[in-house]
């Protein structure tokens, strides 16, 4: 019985079967490779054929099943059927109603299989959904298709199609959705209160350089997954000299760093230490029973400050530290405060030691100390104060009229005259390092090691050392030496945006991959954030996380130049408020890579311009206001970014800040010998800074000075 028959062949149904015989010629051995391979597990979407070829013609066959005509094509039908489409990566290109035929459930199956399937391209895709829309929305017939075909193929026609931008719009973002989700990363998960610990952080007149800075990453660093009662800063007001003095003291600038920071909320209280005589006294006579009016020791150890601070608290620990250490978390969902609580239960604890870099292969040490050990830890640690407080008047003696013992040895002494302990050990996910003053001045050094110690990255020579040591070249970021790395950077990009950028990699079926993250300087990016996120792509990640806005193009050079290794890497700029849009990328960059490609291009979906399409000029981009060589996805051969001479990425001695991209593309696109164009939705491209006619009219001064640069 015959089915159908077209310009392509003949179909009939032949028993249990519906074969379709191919005029002569009319396809070719090629296409039919292709969709049998395309077509495995396509039902119920579309029919999934065998494939034979006799007497010079080619035939397919499937088995028959049930379907109705689809006299009218439903949108959440047309939907559907676009949806998978997006997800194999094809396109059914011959869309009419005649070639539709609907199941008894419900849904589509398209029944035209033959050489109108063809694989994704944005052109032939946009083609086929305006076709699909216009049918199932508009009404049209497949008559007034076939007249009007050419011009929706027109974007001025589109744009005036009613309803299909936003059609389409909420079609790619479902289909983007769809495939971020299979990714399957954690919702972070928000601290739970740890409402009996207060975070105590101490800082003096001398910190005022670094304060910002070392606060933040103190508190963001330790408030997960419980977050404290209260986060303090006790600023001891003493002018100076400084013990171990590396910088001049600026108290009011240091206590107008600190208003900022409890503006922000990073902090919630400060407290400046009393330097009045009598309130000082009474500090001392109350802990040392002593008559001495002095806040420091005979060495010029603070005392009396952080004493007075014990007894404003009101909760029963604290965790106090120095503002200079650096806290090292290799996981966020470590619990250390809940475990360092329990080692402090029994009677004869007065507190618990943050832990330090652990030996390589050391997971775990118990908490533990002899009777009267160990030195209370002044620089990072837990105190029970109702205990501490238990134990006064602490024993010390005057010399000179001031106090020769610090708080914590005279607490030491205390201990071992009453059997009493301080514990060390613990979990190896959480510990800090103590920079030494000597440190302090080479800000470039003490960055990098914050940030790789943030993140739980230590040297070997580091390990099971309290202050930090090493070399420059043994803190430095490791290098990517995968063939294909992505460059993610970004600053202030959004937790969801960075969700969805970090989910797009995750999702990818091919993980040869590298990775460099670089945020720079975002507000509201927390670590613990963060750090599930980056789980899946953990060894293959190196992130770098400024603690000061370096720029785009100081980003570009450090995420290329400097750490990635190999100069035929192909490099994959992606944005951090961007995400690839499909499995597929990297084995599509990967193809293109192995055949020899330097520069490859791709398309990219953005739904503020949901319809529009680019088409890159290799050829001559600079006479064609950058001839869209600028799109994402861009990648290219690391190599070719190395060599633009730093005066190309400038603009009057200075970086360029705004179009890096053409900035970056233009050259290296006419430096390449084998560019390609991928005509698939590789990446999701959502603008976020704003468009008005004064930002584009700035945007179009520069991309002329760009262009006006030697080819």
């Amino acid at each position: 019985m015959i089915l159908g028959m077209g310009q392509e062949g003949v179909v009939r149904r032949v028993g249990d079967f519906v074969e379709k015989r191919f005029h002569p010629g009319a396809i070719d051995a090629s296409k039919v490779d292709w969709l049998g391979g395309a077509l495995r597990g396509t039902m119920p979407f579309i029919p999934e054929p065998e494939w034979m070829f006799s007497e010079g013609t080619w035939a397919l066959r499937y088995p028959w099943f049930e379907t109705l005509p689809a006299e009218e094509l439903a949108l959440d039908e047309v939907r559907d059927f676009l949806l998978f489409c997006l997800d194999r990566s094809l396109v059914c290109a011959n869309i009419k109603r005649a070639n539709f035929r609907r199941r008894p459930g419900g849904g589509l199956t398209f029944i035209d299989i033959g050489a109108w399937i063809v694989p994704m391209n944005v052109d032939y895709f946009r083609d086929a959904a305006a076709r699909a829309f216009a049918l199932a929305s508009l009404g049209w017939t497949d008559e007034e298709l076939r007249q009007r075909s050419r011009e929706l193929r027109e974007d001025s026609a589109l744009t005036g199609l009613q309803g299909f931008a936003d059609f389409y719009r909420e079609l790619l973002t479902e289909h983007a959705h769809r495939q971020w989700k299979t990714a399957g990363l954690p919702e972070p998960r928000e601290p739970s209160p740890a409402s009996d610990v207060t975070l105590l952080i101490k800082a003096c007149a001398m910190d005022v350089s670094v304060l910002l800075t070392q606060v933040r990453h103190i508190v963001v660093q330790l408030e997960a997954p419980r977050r404290f009662a209260r986060r303090i800063l006790l600023v001891d007001p003493f002018p100076g000299p400084f013990l171990r003095e590396y910088a001049p003291g600026d108290l009011p600038g240091l206590l107008s760093s600190a208003q900022c920071l409890q503006r922000e909320g990073t902090l919630d209280e400060i407290w400046v230490a009393p330097r009045e005589p009598e309130v000082v006294a009474a500090v001392n006579a109350a802990w040392f029973g002593l008559a001495c009016d002095a806040t420091h020791s005979t060495r010029g150890v603070p005392i009396t400050p952080q004493l007075w601070c014990f007894d404003q608290i009101r909760t029963r620990y604290v965790l106090q530290c120095d503002l200079d250490v650096l806290v090292g978390r290799c996981d966020f969902g470590h619990d250390y405060l809940e475990e360092m609580r329990e080692a402090a239960a029994p009677d004869d604890v007065l507190g618990v030691a943050f832990n330090i870099p652990q030996p390589t292969g050391v997971a775990s040490r118990p908490y533990d100390a002899p009777p009267g050990a160990f030195v209370p830890e002044v620089r990072c640690g837990l105190l029970d104060l109702e205990r501490v407080r238990a134990c006064r008047p602490l024993p010390n003696e005057l010399v000179d009229g001031r106090l020769e013992r610090s708080w914590y040895r005279s607490l030491e002494a205390h201990q071992q005259r009453h059997g009493l302990r301080t514990l060390r050990g613990g979990d190896a996910r959480t510990f800090y390092v103590h920079p030494p003053n000597v440190l302090k001045t080479n800000e470039a050094f003490l960055a990098r090691a914050r940030d790789l110690v943030g993140q739980g990255r230590v040297p070997d020579v580091q390990r099971g050392q309290w202050d930090l040591v090493g070399a420059a070249e043994d803190w430095a970021y490791a290098k990517r030496r995968e063939s294909i790395v992505f460059l993610i950077k970004g600053r202030n990009a959004g937790l969801s945006r960075v969700r969805r950028c970090l989910a797009s990699l995750a999702m990818q079926d091919d993980p040869r991959f590298g990775v460099v993250l670089i945020d720079d300087a975002s507000e509201g990016l927390l670590p613990w954030q963060l750090g599930p996120l980056l789980e899946p792509l953990r060894d293959r990640c190196t992130l770098v996380r400024h603690a000061q806005h370096a720029g785009r193009i100081p980003n570009f050079r450090l995420g290329i130049r400097e750490l990635c290794a190999d100069p035929e890497a192909l490099v994959v700029v992606l944005d951090m408020d961007d995400a690839l849009l499909s499995r597929t990328a990297v084995g599509r960059l990967r193809a293109e890579y192995e055949r020899g490609c330097d520069v490859v291009l791709a398309s990219m979906f953005r739904p503020d311009k949901p319809t529009k399409l680019y088409h890159p000029d290799f050829a001559e981009p600079r006479r064609h206001w950058g001839g869209e060589v600028w799109i994402h996805l861009r990648a290219f051969r690391k190599r070719l970014f190395d060599a633009i001479p730093p005066e190309d990425l400038q603009l009057d001695g200075r970086w360029i800040e705004q179009c890096t991209d053409y900035a970056t593309m233009l050259p290296i696109v006419e430096a390449c010998r084998q560019p390609v164009y991928i005509p698939e939705y590789l990446y999701f491209h959502e603008r976020s800074t704003p468009r008005t006619p004064q930002v584009r009219a700035v945007k179009d001064d520069i991309i002329r000075r760009i262009l006006a640069k030697r080819s």
